[in-house]
């Protein structure tokens, strides 16, 4: 949609789009030469100005396309950053539970949903010694089930 929407901003527009269509992403077209206009909409807006007699529809959807890549590339960097502030901060508030290098280990492939016969196997430790190790951090997280000792280490 243009930038010059009568009765409304454009940034009002866009808003009672994505209320109704969360699913949806905006773009925001103009013919706006004035860059101001354009920045108090979007601080940092993406340019596409197309050479003359080349603004085919085949350059502008190239254009769109290279909008949405760097969109899905900025959501999965922010993603990778969430994950990795959570993952290092149940690893770090885990640790109080005094676990020791191997139940944390075994705490990892209880999580990531192996079977007893699974984690023994990635450990390299028998099926024997995987139900002790899982005593053991059932014991020091103070849970009684595999349900809860996952949350527990997924929640920190």
């Amino acid at each position: 949609m243009d930038v010059d929407i009568p009765g409304l901003t454009a940034i009002e527009a866009a808003s009672v789009i994505k209320a109704a269509y969360p699913e949806i992403n905006v773009l925001l077209l103009t013919l706006e030469k004035d860059t101001r206009t354009v920045t108090s909409i979007a601080p940092r807006p993406v340019a596409y100005e197309a050479a003359p007699g080349s603004d085919t529809p085949a350059s502008l959807t190239e254009f769109i396309t290279r909008v949405y890549d760097a969109a899905v590339q900025n959501n999965m960097n922010a993603v990778q950053k969430v994950l990795a502030f959570f993952s290092r901060r149940s690893q770090q508030n885990i640790a109080q539970y005094g676990l020791s290098p191997r139940e944390q280990e075994v705490l990892d492939r209880l999580v990531d949903g192996h079977t007893y016969k699974k984690i023994a196997e990635l450990c390299h430790i028998s099926v024997g010694t995987v139900r002790s190790h899982i005593m053991n951090i059932y014991r020091k997280l103070e849970v009684n089930s595999r349900s809860a000792a996952i949350v527990k280490a997924m929640r920190g």
